[in-house]
């Protein structure tokens, strides 16, 4: 199905924030060409790093056009700035370490056509093995959910085994595969950028449901996924987790449901470090579970009142008080 135009004569505008992502970013821009066949796409980069992405794009892909970097200033606060120089109908978000599969975008443009009243599609993003990854299963923040993870029940988390062979609406998209209309974008004012890093598209998304937009997740639309290309259990990448999650929660949930959450959140961390202090020497993933949860269980003032505190996990970041080498 043919996209129609508007007055842009940019249907997509793909938006990658980088960081430390030299070894990958060739693929994932290389991938852009072969996704499009009839979508006209422009590509926009901003390195949050600093092992030297931004030239080396540069020098190589003189087709992207590089916002001049302002230091790790986050997740959403980079792609409000490259949306502010876009030209497309549509805003693509897509993470470095994904790599779009033949004619992803043109399904993702295809898929706006035949749900005109959604506010955004996503794609399906795949592991090493081909199967769907862990992001196709991002649910919004509930109760059930932190106490599923409290006590190790992730059964409703379906989608690695059994795949995803239609379309569907979705709750939540992930925010490495994520395409939105430019106007609604505008609308909705971007990203929170109150989030450094984590759950700034599940706020995206859940404004966008109170609008009255539905979501969309689009078989067609495949890319690879390089998950976590950092070390997945990283105790710095579960502390931006945590604090991006209590941020979400000080925003949408009333003092008694943070309170209950956040124990629930606390627990888990402690039983998983518990866990891997006595049976880790019998099980890699236990050992690697503690390992990684150590500083949510031991250090809950960094994030229990989420990123924007006077002596939070932001601020300490800010003050160079904690290394930043967590990778989204």
């Amino acid at each position: 199905m043919d996209q129609p135009r508007t007055s842009s004569p940019i249907d997509i505008s793909v938006l990658v924030v980088a960081f430390n992502s030299r070894g990958f970013i060739d693929e994932c821009l290389g991938s852009i060409e072969k996704a499009k066949e009839r979508a006209s796409v422009e590509v926009l980069l901003i390195d949050n790093g600093s092992d030297g992405t931004e030239k080396h794009v540069s020098d190589t892909f003189p087709q992207v056009t590089t916002i001049a970097s302002e230091g790790n200033v986050g997740f959403a606060l980079a792609n409000n700035r490259l949306a502010q120089h876009a030209k497309g109908q549509y805003l693509l978000l897509l993470n470095p370490d994904a790599f779009l599969q033949y004619g992803a975008l043109d399904a993702l443009l295809d898929s706006a056509a035949r749900h005109p009243d959604a506010g955004a599609w996503g794609g399906i993003t795949l592991d090493g093995n081909g199967q769907p990854d862990f992001g196709n299963s991002i649910q919004m923040p509930s109760l059930r959910g932190f106490l599923s993870s409290m006590i190790g029940l992730f059964g409703a988390q379906d989608t690695h085994s059994s795949g995803i062979t239609s379309d569907r609406r979705a709750d939540v998209l992930s925010g490495g595969f994520f395409m939105i209309r430019r106007d609604l974008w505008e609308e909705m004012s971007g990203l929170d950028e109150r989030f450094f890093l984590y759950c700034e598209e599940v706020d995206l998304c859940l404004r966008l449901h109170k609008s009255g937009y539905d979501l969309w997740q689009i078989a067609a639309a495949k890319a690879h996924h390089k998950i976590a290309h950092g070390n997945f259990q990283s105790p710095l990448r579960r502390l931006y987790q945590a604090a991006g999650t209590m941020e979400f929660l000080r925003k949408h949930w009333p003092m008694h449901r943070r309170i209950i959450a956040a124990g629930m959140m606390w627990k888990a961390a402690i039983l998983r470090v518990s866990l891997g202090a006595l049976l880790g020497w019998c099980s890699d993933r236990l050992a690697a579970a503690g390992r990684g949860y150590r500083h949510v269980a031991l250090r809950p003032d960094l994030w229990l009142r989420g990123y924007h505190t006077r002596s939070g996990l932001k601020a300490r970041l800010d003050r160079g008080a904690l290394a930043d080498r967590t990778k989204r």
